[in-house]
């Protein structure tokens, strides 16, 4: 299995970055809350060919001499590009799921980044999150904050927080040797059985047949990645 990684640190404003942003309000967002805390997206599923052409273009621009201004410019516009690419059809490649949006001040910023805000917060506070606290802490009456997780998720706070539960179960399942028992503590449930049963109505299947499913394909494929 060959794995690429690219890294590309990108600040506002230059013209670069109205290219990046384009109609993204999301991306918008995230560049205009300021450089001292990190932030992220994660893009998935990006087999398609123009994808991987820039992502082979930026390959071979960085085996090039990066002192050339000419090699740099190329570069940064090969950045832009591969942007405008990521950003058609964002809403199917982005997993807010996996991206980190720090921060309380979801008020006057669109619904993909107050999904991943609040997600983010959900994500972090999984085991003890409660509709209440999670309303204080965005500044919102618990009730008008029920009515906007049902907006955002279309589900109700409960059922996006056992949402995360499970989907950080699985995980655990499949690239940890954790005990059942230690994941379903760690996750907020008060025993196994509560876990059991959460899991396998999200699932249909125990937590158990999870884990035999996909932690050993997932061992059986690092043996012969090696």
């Amino acid at each position: 299995m060959k794995l690429s990684v690219f890294s590309e640190c990108l600040h506002a404003p230059t013209p670069l970055n109205l290219v990046v942003v384009g109609d993204n309000p999301m991306v918008h967002d995230l560049m205009n809350a300021g450089e001292q805390t990190l932030r992220f997206i994660v893009y998935r599923q990006l087999r398609n060919q123009i994808t991987q052409r820039y992502f082979d273009l930026l390959a071979e621009l960085e085996r090039q001499d990066l002192q050339d201004v000419f090699i740099d410019y190329q570069r940064e516009m090969t950045v832009g590009l591969l942007m405008t690419e990521l950003l058609r059809h964002h809403e199917e490649r982005i997993s807010i799921t996996d991206s980190y949006f720090p921060g309380k001040n979801i008020r006057h910023v669109n619904a993909d980044t107050q999904s991943g805000m609040i997600f983010t917060y959900l994500v972090a506070h999984n085991a003890d999150a409660t509709l209440k606290e999670t309303a204080c802490y965005f500044g919102y009456d618990k009730n008008y904050f029920s009515r906007l997780c049902r907006r955002l998720f279309n589900k109700s706070f409960s059922e996006q927080l056992t949402f995360i539960r499970i989907e950080l179960a699985k995980r655990m399942l499949a690239f940890s040797n954790k005990r059942i028992e230690q994941i379903a503590a760690e996750l907020g449930y008060k025993n196994n059985s509560s876990f059991f049963t959460a899991f396998k109505r999200e699932v249909a299947i125990t937590p158990n047949d999870y884990r035999e499913q996909h932690g050993y394909r997932l061992a059986h494929q690092h043996i012969n990645d090696n």
